[in-house]
């Protein structure tokens, strides 16, 4: 059979498509017209629905029209006007927003099931398996009741961080190559005058695809979704619970970077330093040699998804207790005693360097980072020789972790300098909003100092 007639009566030439390309940008215009063509269905309904149009037909509402009409049941009109009033143009129109011309209809049908604040983050580059994994994690986050997510455990390396503050925190630490790159990034990159160079670099880590979406949960407040969508656009968090979003400029993203990551002399140690608790090596794994085509056309998520929630020894064993009275598996009683192993050794103890900058101030003239910033080249030799081992290492390691820790102090104590002169000015010009707002930075960064001390002398 060398064609076929399509609904439409047209007729579809088999023979038309001599490439993938070809046919693939052929099935992408007909889904296009699809989500159209939805759209223009649920205008039509609206108008039945919300006008008198009906009213020589004999049928009492929109719902038993369609139905006797054309078999669409209740539901099936409800969606078709729900597609209508998210997706068309100032919600109410036959005309589908130009924004969504790339999604297709398959994407827009479940993207129904995310809030609004969700969906103004997506583009048509987010394939319908990566809008799922967000769907999921929106899901997840809805089993939590307010109450369950108030009486959560502090994290308490966390605690007085702003909002970007705290989400960076966690992506570092559910994270740790992204830490790695993030913290190279901004200590690593040597400044001409711009941020542009780091930004790039960030790129790279957080959304090597060139947009994307990290999921994080923080500790008493649920999940929150970090949207990147460019260099050239700001950084937006959206809180799943509320659906509050919030925005943030790279240059303040950069400043809570270098408030949240000590200045070490490489980027392990500093990981060590923020959280306490040895960097995570990655586990070797035996696996067939694949060829290098496959490995190199692999293609790179848009989405990350945040890390469970870690069990505490004491849940652990609870859950342990209970499962051996009910006789389970030795296969399963196996796997949760390797669970319990993870959960006793890996509780973290985290620094309390966890406040959160105020905003740079154009009369401090701070500048970011030095050229001399850099990790040693051998840096990867050195972390195999024991990195991670922070309170149990040579007396050459502590030395060097002191080191890196005295360097951290040191720079925040500029900042503090930088700050005050600044207030002076502030104070002779009488703009005491902003006087408050730099006080409160200082105090801020003080305290944070104080808290790593604290938490250093300890180890």
């Amino acid at each position: 059979m060398d064609n076929m007639t399509a609904m439409t009566g047209d007729v579809l030439d088999l023979n038309a498509y001599k490439t993938y390309g070809e046919y693939k940008a052929a099935l992408d215009g007909e889904l296009q017209k699809s989500a159209e063509s939805f759209v223009r269905i649920g205008y039509l309904l609206k108008v039945a629905r919300d006008t008198d149009i009906l009213a020589e037909s004999g049928y009492r509402s929109v719902n038993e029209f369609a139905e006797k009409e054309y078999s669409l049941d209740k539901s099936q009109v409800s969606r078709f006007i729900r597609i209508n009033d998210e997706f068309s143009e100032n919600g109410y129109s036959d005309r589908l927003q130009e924004r969504y011309r790339s999604f297709g209809y398959a994407k827009l049908a479940m993207m129904l099931l995310l809030p609004a604040e969700i969906n103004e983050e997506l583009s048509g580059n987010y394939s319908k398996a990566e809008i799922q994994v967000i769907k999921e994690e929106i899901d997840e986050e809805k089993e939590k009741t307010d109450i369950e997510v108030m009486l959560e455990e502090k994290d308490e390396g966390a605690q007085g961080s702003s909002a970007f503050g705290k989400a960076i925190f966690r992506i570092g630490k559910d994270n740790p190559e992204m830490y790695l790159g993030m913290y190279k990034a901004v200590f690593d990159t040597g400044y001409d005058g711009s941020i542009m160079p780091v930004v790039e670099k960030l790129m790279d880590v957080l959304a090597p695809a060139g947009e994307a979406i990290i999921s994080v949960r923080i500790a008493r407040e649920g999940r929150k979704l970090l949207s990147i969508k460019g260099a050239d656009t700001d950084p937006v968090l959206v809180d799943v619970r509320s659906g509050e979003k919030l925005s943030c400029t790279w240059d303040k993203l950069i400043d809570e970077m270098e408030f949240l990551y000590p200045d070490s002399e490489n980027a392990r140690k500093s990981y060590e330093m923020r959280y306490g608790k040895p960097f995570p090596e990655k586990k070797e794994e035996v696996a067939p040699v694949q060829p290098a085509k496959e490995k190199d056309s692999r293609k790179v998520s848009r989405v990350t998804k945040a890390k469970k929630p870690e069990k505490t020894p004491s849940e652990s064993v609870s859950k342990t207790t209970q499962e051996d009275n009910m006789n389970e598996t030795p296969a399963a009683g196996q796997q949760e005693t390797e669970e319990e192993r993870e959960a006793a050794g890996g509780k973290d103890v985290e620094d309390k360097d966890d406040k959160t900058p105020g905003e740079t101030c154009a009369d401090c003239g701070e500048t970011r980072g030095d050229a001399d910033d850099t990790e040693p080249a051998d840096e990867e030799a050195g972390a195999g020789s024991g990195a991670g081992e922070v309170s149990h290492g040579s007396d050459a390691d502590g030395e060097e972790s002191a080191e890196g820790f005295s360097a951290h102090v040191e720079k925040q104590k500029g900042k503090i300098r930088e700050r005050l002169i600044c207030m002076e000015s502030l104070c002779g010009s009488g703009e005491w909003d902003r006087l408050i707002e730099e006080a409160g930075y200082v105090i801020t960064i003080a305290e944070s100092i104080k808290n790593m001390e604290e938490v250093f002398r300890n180890e």
